[in-house]
């Protein structure tokens, strides 16, 4: 047996690159934080659970960030009057459409494409004036002037193309610029002389 001399080394202590490495495979391995989504029944039931406490105490009981416990108690009466499923993430998910003809006016917007016409907010703006005349009355009524009127239905149209995956479609990596042109002439004739002399 060896004696073990009093004279201890010290952990090989792991390099920068090596710790650097160590966070990054960390970081990736936790992997992206996704929202956390209560239904109306586990709302209902946090409420309840923490009538009566303060926000602090709830939240760390409830393991429910405070701004989120805050907001639902600012809105408990909505969460306790709602009559649908408990199922549900919230009373009305996603944004109110402000065109009530958003199914009519997406079959337009395909068919214009199949037929390989321009799709524009122009074109989708004459479909609306020619099909649903009575709502887009309605809508320049509560506009100051009709030019205002028209700008603020060209942009409810793009965001709403927007919204539903219509780009603006460009040729742009089409395009090829003179100078390259130039070349790809000058390559061609070089070889066209070649082979019409026989050089080839």
């Amino acid at each position: 047996m060896v004696a073990a001399s009093g004279i201890e080394e010290p952990p090989n202590e792991p390099s920068a690159s090596v710790v650097t490495l160590q966070a990054i495979s960390a970081q990736i391995s936790a992997g992206k934080q996704h929202r956390k989504h209560c239904s109306m029944k586990k709302k209902r039931a946090v409420l309840r659970a923490t009538e009566g406490m303060s926000e602090r105490e709830a939240a760390r009981t409830q393991g429910i960030p405070r701004w989120t416990l805050n907001d639902w108690r600012k809105s408990a009466d909505d969460i306790f009057d709602y009559k649908g499923s408990e199922k549900t993430l919230s009373r009305a998910p996603g944004r109110r459409e402000l065109a009530p003809f958003g199914i009519e006016l997406i079959a337009f917007m395909k068919d214009t494409r199949r037929d390989s016409e321009v799709l524009t907010a122009k074109t989708m703006a004459s479909f609306v004036r020619d099909v649903y005349r009575d709502w887009l009355e309605s809508y320049i009524q509560g506009k100051k002037d009709t030019a205002t009127a028209y700008e603020s239905l060209l942009r409810l149209l793009r965001r709403f193309a927007y919204r539903h995956d219509f780009v603006q479609r460009t040729p742009s990596g089409l395009k090829v610029n003179c100078s390259s042109i130039v070349g790809v002439d000058a390559v061609v004739s070089y070889w066209a002389y070649k082979c019409i002399n026989g050089a080839i």
